[in-house]
């Protein structure tokens, strides 16, 4: 039975309000959910809110609280028109330790409401660790069995981690916001995030990053493919249950113009999905047979919530192993007794109309187990893209990738180069570098120890590019024979100046050892320059050639084409090896370093000046 609260506790709990912040979808900046946040423990004499609970904990009373809280929290949020927004809720693992704890509450408060369960998340937090005596994972179930969802709050600082997340088994991953932080400037922190969040979407779990205060944040998240956003950067928390929002549009991808990276092999539309009709949770086991039985062609049969959201999918091989075994039927319906036909709901990827067609191939490709991918349009169910489409579209991306890649280093080719050039431009966000490198020296190296160490030397640079391009969107290809190229994302100029430095320095270093020691020690060999004349050839160098784009420039592929082209020139002539134009709005337009030195400013060439529109990049134009 429900302890009650005793009086010095129903005096706080008068004191205790909820606030709320909004949960954005970076898709269209919908407020996808709100989350619950206790407010007025100040007034009460606590320090925290952790204070609260823990006293609550002690004195034993911390379900009986918690479910008064939820009241107020539920009735709070109700009626207040965002028929679709959803409502986070906090919940202290410890509640499951106390001698009133019961199930089912939960349900009966929402209908007390007259809140749809499916419009509920349970937050579960790592902060505690749940208990195994508790009966944690029936717990989890029972909230999923009333129609909640199940959040994962503050992944990836808690005690339990990724086994956490395996008994859980959320619907949604909030990632606590130390991985967000301070991400734009930390390569480890970006690549966490990308990869947390590739990790839930291969499991069928959205994403929520956490903590979100500046548009930077807000595009690194866009970039990691996080699905929504919370932070002060959207909304800071309001007790006014009026200032809630059905829209946020400043979250949405668009509003701070970013633009996807450019694809591979197409996106997820339309035409691509196999419209199934989905089924809700709660189907019986008979219908679900019977549908089956109707559409034997039937892989995978998706199951969406009350509010037409997928949660996962039924998939017709796990009810054949009960069809064909002795008793399957009966094993059937004792399972669905036990945790209802929701228990058979297997968990496969979600992904949103629009994604690019490699990223849904890697997902299924990590997983082939799952049967298929389902497709959103505004977070509800649009379509499936079935096993047998998948490796159609394996097949096809491979091939199209095997034709671009450079056969030596297995590097992205022309084509590929065109594409992320071309998106880049078009949106260079805080800051974007394109980098042109070209052998120096390297024909009389190849005459005189020959093309197989001609090769490994290739193999060596490519190698340190790959070890050097480490940040969020960065980008390397190989344009052929010894011209590489590089997209680098930084708002400083200043500091991809020093790592193309450090990257040639460190070839210049490394491409030593390949020659004979008495041509290393003497520091050059004899060769044939291009004009066939034999004279002294300085072991090989590379030259770079480096375009900048501040936020706001305009320039067009023609005019990176040509602007990489002259500072090729200029680069070989240098004794630096380097040259180096910076273009963006503002009271110099260009400014730029070559031959060694620091220039100053420059009047840009007319191309740049007035760019048309944006033609495909050409590479061929750098080479000429």
């Amino acid at each position: 039975m429900q302890a009650q609260l005793p009086r010095p506790w129903l005096e706080i709990l008068a004191s205790l309000d909820h606030a709320f912040q909004p949960i954005a979808s970076l898709a269209d900046g919908s407020a996808y959910g709100f989350e619950a946040l206790l407010r007025g423990w100040e007034g009460c004499g606590f320090t925290s809110i952790a204070e609260v609970f823990d006293r609550a904990y002690e004195e034993r009373i911390l379900y009986a609280l918690d479910l008064a809280l939820r009241e107020k929290a539920f009735r709070k949020f109700a009626g207040r028109g965002l028929e679709r927004a959803k409502l986070f809720y906090n919940v202290d693992n410890r509640l499951l330790q106390m001698p009133d704890y019961s199930t089912g509450n939960t349900g009966r408060l929402a209908a007390e409401a007259a809140l749809a369960p499916s419009r509920i998340v349970i937050e579960l937090s790592e902060l505690h660790e749940p208990d195994q005596r508790t009966g944690f994972d029936r717990v989890v179930a029972a909230y999923r069995g009333q129609g909640c969802r199940i959040a994962l709050d503050d992944f990836g600082t808690g005690y339990a981690g990724l086994k956490f997340l395996y008994r859980a088994e959320p619907d949604i991953v909030k990632i606590d916001r130390f991985f967000v932080a301070g991400a734009a400037d930390d390569p480890r922190k970006a690549s966490f995030l990308e990869r947390i969040a590739g990790l839930a979407h291969l499991m069928g779990v959205s994403v929520i990053a956490e903590g979100v205060e500046t548009e930077r944040e807000l595009r690194l998240c866009m970039e990691a493919g996080c699905d929504y956003v919370q932070g002060y950067y959207i909304a800071r928390p309001s007790v006014a249950a009026s200032d809630m929002a059905a829209a946020y549009p400043h979250a949405a991808s668009k509003a701070c113009g970013y633009r996807r990276s450019a694809s591979r092999g197409g996106r997820v539309g339309a035409a691509d999905l196999l419209a199934t009709e989905p089924v809700e949770l709660g189907l019986d086991l008979a219908s679900l047979l019977a549908r089956f039985r109707k559409e034997p062609e039937l892989s995978i049969l998706p199951v969406v919530d009350g509010e037409g959201e997928p949660v996962g999918a039924y998939r017709a091989r796990d009810f054949l192993q009960y069809l064909y075994s002795p008793f399957g039927i009966s094993l059937l319906e004792h399972q669905i007794a036990e945790g209802g036909s929701s228990s058979l709901v297997a968990r496969i990827p979600v992904v949103a109309s629009g994604t690019e067609l490699g990223r849904v191939v890697e997902l299924y490709g990590a997983n082939p187990e799952c049967g298929g991918v389902i497709a959103t349009e505004g977070g509800r169910y649009a379509g499936v893209l079935p096993a047998e489409s998948l490796l159609a579209l394996v097949a096809d991306l491979e091939l199209a990738e095997a034709r671009d890649q450079n056969p030596l280093t297995r590097l992205p080719g022309n084509l590929r180069v065109s594409e992320v050039c071309a998106e880049r431009l078009a949106e260079p966000g805080e800051g974007v570098a394109f980098v042109y490198y070209d052998f120096d020296n390297f024909k009389p190296f190849n005459d005189r120890y020959g093309f197989r160490s001609g090769d490994r030397v290739i193999m060596l640079f490519a190698d340190i590019l790959k070890s050097s391009v480490a940040r969020p969107k960065g980008f390397i290809g190989h344009l052929g024979g010894d011209d590489f190229f590089a997209c680098l994302e930084s708002a400083d100029p200043d500091q991809v100046l020093e790592e193309v430095k450090a990257t040639a320095g460190r070839f210049a270093r490394e491409a030593s050892s390949f020659y004979a020691p008495a041509d290393r020690e003497r520091g050059w060999i004899k060769g044939r320059d291009r004009s066939g004349r034999e004279r002294r050839m300085s072991l090989l160098t590379v030259s770079a050639a480096l375009v900048h784009l501040r936020p706001g420039a305009s320039l067009d592929a023609e005019g990176l084409s040509e602007a990489l082209a002259l500072l090729k020139k200029e680069a070989k002539a240098s004794p630096s090896r380097l040259a180096f134009r910076s273009f963006g709005p503002g009271p110099e337009e260009e400014r730029g370093i070559a031959a060694g030195g620091s220039g100053g400013p420059r009047a840009a060439p007319a191309s740049l000046e007035a760019p048309a529109s944006p033609p495909i990049f050409s590479p061929s134009l750098i080479l000429a």
